[in-house]
């Protein structure tokens, strides 16, 4: 019975602008025209924000002609915006006796409805906003292949191999990536010149090695590859609240404190807000941000954040970074092209974990925990610890790390 037909609810912090919002970004996965969005955009301003509740009733109810009027739109392109939207499973027609439509709302709360009904379209706000990050992420991809397929071009050309610039000629004839827009094609002609570059250089190696005297030729061996453990069929590590306030810097936790509830630790809705703020006092533009917490999603945004601002501040160490932006950049590309940022921190984990099994407890007598490997170092030595603690924390438990610790592993 669709008059009465009800939803699952908008996911945790969503609106239905947002839902909105998604759903212009994804248009063309969908295959949603101009027409259809802007169908869309009415239907969701004729409903109120309380409809979109889990077990409510999401619909409206205006003729195809007042809709049409509403729109400045001819009817037949109004009823043909319907019937497609229909089609692609975002919403559901309804009618009562002659065609009529028509609906009870009360106390604020739709009783039930003839006409349209969007319960399908909130149903599927995940799978929109995954279809959202989808092309957010592909679209980055490309800026970033339209300016790597050149560097490969020019590799190609200084090789000096007559051959390899015929072969880049057959990938890539026009030589010009800036004119391709598909990131599909991007990526295609891409892993093409790096295997291109890769034959003819395992070419050249072979050739320099035959010239050589047989006696004093070791035997090659095989291509060098990554011996650090496959993440694949193990879960991804996680960070709780809690942890993400021990691992972040005393400003960086005082900012996330800020936005907790009153009464209450932060959690994964208050996070995101802080860290956005930080990543502006650290010099990341607020578009940067949220072009990334578009493509990642909040919690791995700040976790990329929390990685990036820990490494800036490693004075004197390799991994030490200058240029925050960058940084946060680079991870959040490599998170979405590999899977979580945390994986950058589990050599420091594991490290509190080896520190947690040899001391049996991190917290002294002052109630506080080391934030880093070098600190643990000054803490288990009698030293008081480098980044002195403005408060206690009483959810950062030695418990706590040890759990972290082994779930990075």
């Amino acid at each position: 019975m669709t008059h009465v037909l009800t939803h699952r609810g908008l996911p945790d912090g969503m609106t239905r602008w947002d839902l909105y919002g998604l759903l212009v970004k994804a248009a063309k996965h969908f295959g949603l025209t101009d027409t259809t969005l802007k169908y869309l955009r009415f239907a969701i301003s004729r409903t109120q924000d309380q409809d979109y509740a889990a077990g409510r009733i999401c619909a409206l109810w205006p003729s195809v002609s007042e809709t049409a009027s509403q729109l400045e739109a001819d009817p037949r392109q109004i009823a043909r915006a319907e019937a497609r939207l229909a089609e692609l499973g975002f919403i559901v027609k309804s009618s009562a006796a002659r065609c009529r439509r028509y609906g009870v709302r009360s106390e604020n709360v739709i009783r039930y409805a003839f006409g349209i009904n969007l319960a399908p379209l909130v149903d599927r706000a995940r799978e929109i906003e995954a279809a959202a990050r989808k092309v957010c992420f592909e679209k980055e991809e490309a800026k970033r292949l339209r300016l790597h397929i050149p560097k490969l071009l020019e590799l190609v050309r200084t090789s000096g191999d007559a051959s390899a610039e015929e072969a880049a000629e057959v990938i890539l004839p026009s030589r010009r990536p800036s004119r391709i827009w598909r990131y599909a094609r991007l990526k295609e002609i891409a892993h093409a010149l790096e295997a291109l570059i890769e034959t003819f250089a395992d070419a050249s190696v072979a050739v320099e090695m035959s010239d050589r005297c047989d006696a004093d030729v070791a035997p090659r061996e095989g291509r060098k590859t990554n011996s650090k453990r496959c993440s694949s069929g193990h879960p991804e590590p996680r960070l709780t609240p809690a942890q993400f306030c021990i691992l972040a810097n005393p400003s960086f936790e005082d900012a996330v404190q800020q936005y907790a509830p009153p009464g209450a630790p932060p959690d994964w809705r208050t996070i995101p807000a802080a860290a956005k703020d930080w990543a502006q006092v650290r010099g990341i533009p607020v578009g940067l941000w949220q072009r990334q917490v578009d493509c990642l999603g909040p919690e791995k945004a700040a976790i990329c954040l929390l990685v990036a601002d820990r490494n800036a501040e490693r004075n004197g160490s390799a991994h030490q970074v200058d240029d925050m932006r960058r940084a946060f950049l680079g991870l959040a590309r490599n998170t979405a092209a590999r899977g979580s940022a945390l994986h950058g921190l589990i050599g420091e984990l594991q490290g509190l974990r080896r520190q947690l099994h040899a001391s049996g407890n991190m917290s002294d007598a002052s109630g506080r925990v080391p934030r880093s490997g070098g600190e643990i170092a000054f803490h288990t030595a009698g030293e008081p610890p480098l980044r002195r603690r403005q408060r206690r924390l009483p959810e950062a438990t030695g418990q706590d790390l040890r759990e972290m610790a082994e779930g990075a592993e």
